[in-house]
């Protein structure tokens, strides 16, 4: 190696350092063939200083809010890598279980890994995650016996009997006495490979960075490496800023499997001759290279995300009957001037079709798979993500009141670039528009 070579060579090894400091080294091919971000793999010297942090939901939670509180999470632990002894810590994304929503029952629906639905490397890029597989991967190769994975503890996150003490909201933990077999219903420590040394019951209440704290004691405890700690009951965790720039960068990054968009994409492209540049949404190839903007224009249809179900009965008071949301629906595409519709909804197919009846002169169309294999790819998951990808695409959207389904597409909506006049709308129990309850605005931040 002659002097000119040395000094590129250690100029490159500098350079490696500055942009990816947790690591010794990164690959060539990693740097110089990835579309992505720079992404660095951790070295596996660094592998045994890993903390992995497990989480898991109330079992009935559905789809939509399990990806809010993987929101508060990830900006959680994005912050927690600042912290002294924990630059090397990674959150683990739980494998979905049947859903209450998921209910093709010919579909197999268990240990569904969150690349079934999501840009894992998209995710990364705003915060170190790993799916399911890629943590048993990884941690195969510190462990002696890779079929016992040793979580250090689970913590199982409990409600205070009284939140408001004195009539105040603070933010406070406490520990508590309490029998495992009494609390294990979700399905992370179901996983055949997990077994916790130790389960603590902890009554918490605040933001997640509350959890800080929490974890520092319990790791000044272990001397051995990797640690592994679960969090059961997640979504007790309070976001720490909710609606600020960093919730809108872990939202930003949530972006859906790309096989997922095509879908969606070829369905927008058939029925409404709707495309990205034809609708003049925001969409360049990272999200990091978002920006502020408004001028999104959507396809030539109006979408609506109906909710029926449990709705129906649960939430009588804000949810409209068919008849009154045909109704509304309606006087909207007469007043925009548009003739198609495209309906996102659990309802039945029988609900559909009397829909369909009060609105004879528009044309109606919801997505379906188009076989038993391609729904068995993408299961029930996959078909709402379809679903929200071609509302956040429409001219116009009105949602359901207090729906986390219909959230999410105000958020994909505010991501694109739609005024916030098309996005945020809410159906009303009646026709009576002036007497009704409608669901927040909240504008995206950059």
């Amino acid at each position: 190696m002659n002097n000119l070579s040395t000094v590129i060579f250690i100029v490159f090894i500098l350079f490696i350092q500055t942009v990816c400091p947790q690591t010794n080294a990164c690959w060539f091919h990693e740097i110089f063939t990835n579309p992505e971000p720079l992404q660095c793999s951790l070295s596996s010297r660094n592998l045994g200083k890993s903390i992995y942090i497990l989480y898991d939901v109330n079992p009935p939670e559905g789809f939509n809010l399990r990806r809010d509180v993987y929101i508060r999470l990830a900006v959680f632990v994005r912050n927690l890598q600042m912290e002294s002894g924990f630059e090397f810590v990674k959150l683990v994304l739980p494998p979905f279980r049947r859903l209450y929503h998921w209910k093709s029952s010919h579909v197999y629906q268990d240990n569904v890994l969150w690349s079934r639905f999501f840009d894992i490397p998209s995710m990364k890029a705003f915060t170190p995650v790993l799916d399911y597989d890629e943590f048993l991967d990884e941690i195969h190769e510190t462990l002696v016996d890779p079929n016992r994975i040793s979580v250090d503890v689970a913590y199982q996150l409990k409600h205070f009997e009284d939140m408001f003490e004195n009539g105040v909201f603070r933010d406070k933990y406490e520990l508590e006495e309490c029998k495992r077999e009494e609390h294990l219903r979700g399905y992370l420590l179901h996983q055949p490979q997990l077994i916790e040394n130790k389960f603590i019951c902890l009554k918490f209440q605040g933001g997640a960075s509350l959890l800080t704290d929490v974890l520092k004691s319990s790791i000044q405890r272990l001397k051995h490496s990797p640690k592994i700690f679960a969090l059961l009951n997640a979504e007790i965790v309070l976001h720490d800023q909710w609606g600020s720039d960093e919730f809108w960068m872990a939202r930003r990054s949530m972006r859906f499997n790309r096989e997922l968009v095509k879908i969606a994409n070829d369905f927008r492209k058939d029925f409404f001759n709707s495309t990205d540049d034809s609708d003049a949404v925001q969409r360049p190839y990272s999200w990091k290279d978002e920006k502020p903007y408004r001028g999104a224009i959507g396809g030539d249809y109006l979408c609506v995300h109906l909710r029926r179900g449990d709705f129906v009965h649960g939430r009588e008071k804000t949810t409209p009957t068919l008849k009154s949301a045909g109704t509304q629906i309606r006087n909207k595409m007469r007043e925009l001037g548009l003739e198609k519709l495209f309906v996102s909804s659990d309802c039945s197919q029988f609900e559909f079709k009397n829909l369909k009846s009060y609105l004879q002169r528009g044309r109606v169309y919801r997505f379906m798979a188009e076989s038993l294999h391609q729904k068995s790819l993408i299961k029930d998951g996959g078909i709402a993500i379809i679903d929200q990808i071609i509302c956040s695409h429409a001219r116009y959207f009105i949602g359901t009141f207090e729906s986390t389904f219909t959230y999410r597409i105000y958020e994909e909506r505010e991501i694109l670039g739609f005024p916030k006049d098309t996005t945020f709308n809410t159906f009303c129990k009646t026709e009576d528009l002036e007497n009704c309850a409608k669901n927040s605005i909240w504008p995206i931040v950059y």
